[in-house]
């Protein structure tokens, strides 16, 4: 099943071939098929975290398609330029404008739009698969029912979108190398730009490419003008940005990075990008006892004890505290010490496939993942699962070449022991993406009975806090509260979100205690919720991507003004 003969870059151990365009048809079909399974349940989500500043940005460029960024917008407490706010390039809010524009603005209709970029980032896996594999369609299923793809592909943020970008832009680059074809180096450079246009973290393929060049071919050849393309079109976004708001956004942002650090300092920062990596590719912990043999076992259950233990000395992970009132939370401290042993174990998966193989394609890998990696613990401003998420093909193919070296799908017991570890994680997957769900709908219904409840016993509502639960305030009515203009009216209600962002005090001379609303969510699992050590979005919240537990309720205080 899924298996091709394998192709590849220049290095590998054996000639290299092409699947059956048939054969590859009918693998593309039903990879989409499992990948849109996997996705509708979740079509009615909520919009949740950053997904509001898309859509606002999204519905701006319907009346101004020219001046993406000029507005204002109450993110951080102030109202401030939407060009000042935002940290991403427009081009997937132009691509969220072309789908309300066709769809509609609904949840479902948004999401429905977003189905496009995660099947395109699956079927590109696939396809950059054959070159580095003999089991190209596992590697994508490994992508497919990762935590991370599942949770970032029910956003409508451009992290699955640049992705989808990302792993064409590599395909169509190395085949475009190996058979010098200049119409798929065209196509290539056109994505790389496109890449670079949607999160700007899509610059590091730039380098990345080059990486690849050089390897394929161990000298710089005609191929380096190509790359002028993507180089080119950055600037003159660049450019273009300048004249419209008078300002560098990648600057902007690298300044953003660069000051605002949450987590925990760099040790820290290791230990959380260990952990996220290992949960959000749950699959290096499922499949451990197929990818390493039972020495390499026997190292990491005791490494896994070590780092379980030091923790609980230590006290706290960063700002979250593993002890509190006398009492280790061992559930805690279990979940961390795996994932930590699974990221780590990511590593040496790189560098066991390069001292196996020792080929260009060996280099690449090494290079994707350690480079991500890099920019997660000690370039950005957390350490998030939508910065995890690029490693991810990268991942699915050192996991699968490591299996296909381990002689794992030569084993009649292949489809239960293969199929059992990406059930396992597919299964862990729906669970994330379900309490995720369950979190972004929460705000909706508590913005919506809120309003309900406030709006005939009080004099307007105001609110503090963002990410979803401000879209739906201001959908109906309410107004964000800024920090410096608070304008209290008399018998005015004030909600605040205990579990949101940006968070301030009241004066308590102005307000008093009215009520406190519960939201119930999904139990047993939570993405995001910092009484848990759940950062999925950041780890400012923790230093987990999603914690197994009991979880807490959402509580939002509502005040009136005196």
């Amino acid at each position: 099943m899924f298996a091709v003969a394998p192709g590849g870059i220049r290095g590998q151990l054996k000639p290299m071939g092409q699947a059956r365009p048939r054969s590859s048809a009918i693998h593309g079909v039903l990879l989409a098929a499992v990948t849109l399974a996997v996705l509708l349940p979740f079509l009615g989500k909520a919009l949740h975290i950053d997904d509001p500043l898309f859509v606002w940005c999204a519905r701006h460029l319907q009346s101004h398609p020219f001046d993406f960024y000029g507005f204002k917008v109450n993110w951080d407490g102030w109202l401030a330029p939407m060009s000042e706010v935002t940290q991403n390039p427009p081009l997937a809010a132009y691509y969220l404008a072309l789908v309300g524009a066709v769809l509609g603005w609904s949840e479902t209709a948004l999401h429905t739009g977003f189905l496009l970029p995660a099947v395109a980032m699956v079927l590109g896996t696939y396809h950059l698969a054959r070159s580095f594999c003999s089991h190209a369609g596992w590697a994508a299923l490994a992508t497919a029912t990762a935590p991370v793809f599942l949770v970032s592909s029910t956003s409508v943020m451009c992290d699955t979108v640049m992705v989808a970008f990302w792993v064409w832009t590599v395909h169509f680059w190395l085949t475009g190398l190996k058979t010098g074809s200049q119409v798929k180096l065209s196509v290539a450079v056109l994505l790389a730009a496109a890449c670079c246009l949607t999160k700007y973290f899509g610059l590091a393929l730039l380098p990345l490419l080059l990486a690849a060049s050089w390897l394929e071919q161990r000298r710089v050849g005609w191929w380096v003008a190509y790359l002028a393309v993507p180089v080119f079109a950055f600037g003159l976004y660049h450019y273009l940005a300048y004249r419209l708001y008078g300002q560098g956004f990648l600057l902007n942002a690298i300044s953003y990075a660069a000051n605002l650090r949450v987590g925990g300092g760099f040790p820290t920062k290791i230990l959380t990008g260990l952990a996220f990596s290992g949960g959000c590719m749950i699959i290096l912990l499922v499949a451990a006892p197929l990818l390493w043999t039972w020495r390499g076992l026997a190292v990491g259950v005791p490494a896994a004890i070590l780092i379980g233990l030091g923790i609980a000395v230590t006290r706290n992970v960063g700002d979250f505290p593993v002890v509190e009132s006398g009492h280790v939370k061992w559930l805690f401290v279990v979940q961390l010490a795996l994932l930590v042993v699974a990221g780590a174990s990511l590593f040496v998966l790189a560098i066991a496939d390069w001292l196996t193989h020792r080929t260009a394609a060996s280099a690449l890998l090494f290079l994707w993942v350690g480079g991500t990696f890099v920019f997660v613990c000690a370039l950005n401003w957390t350490v998030s699962g939508r910065n995890v998420l690029p490693m991810l093909p990268a991942v699915a193919l050192l996991v699968i070449r490591r299996l296909e070296h381990r002689r794992c799908f030569d084993r009649r017991a292949v489809f239960l022991c293969c199929g059992g570890a990406l059930g396992i994680s597919l299964a862990i997957a729906l669970l994330a993406a379900y309490a995720d769900f369950a979190l972004a709908n929460s705000a909706r219904t508590a913005a919506t009975e809120l309003m309900n409840k406030l709006g005939a016993t009080s004099n307007g509502v105001a609110f503090e806090g963002h990410w979803g639960f401000q879209y739906y305030m201001e959908q109906q009515g309410a107004r964000p509260l800024e920090r410096e203009d608070l304008r209290l009216m008399p018998n005015e209600a004030i909600v605040v979100p205990a579990g949101n962002s940006y968070l301030f005090s009241l004066p308590r001379e102005r307000v008093e205690d009215w009520f406190t609303y519960q939201a119930n969510v999904a139990n047993g699992l939570s993405t995001m919720n910092g009484d848990m050590g759940a950062g999925y979005y950041s780890d400012g919240w923790g230093p987990l991507p999603f914690v197994f537990g009991a979880v807490p309720v959402e509580e939002y205080r509502v005040f009136r003004v005196k």
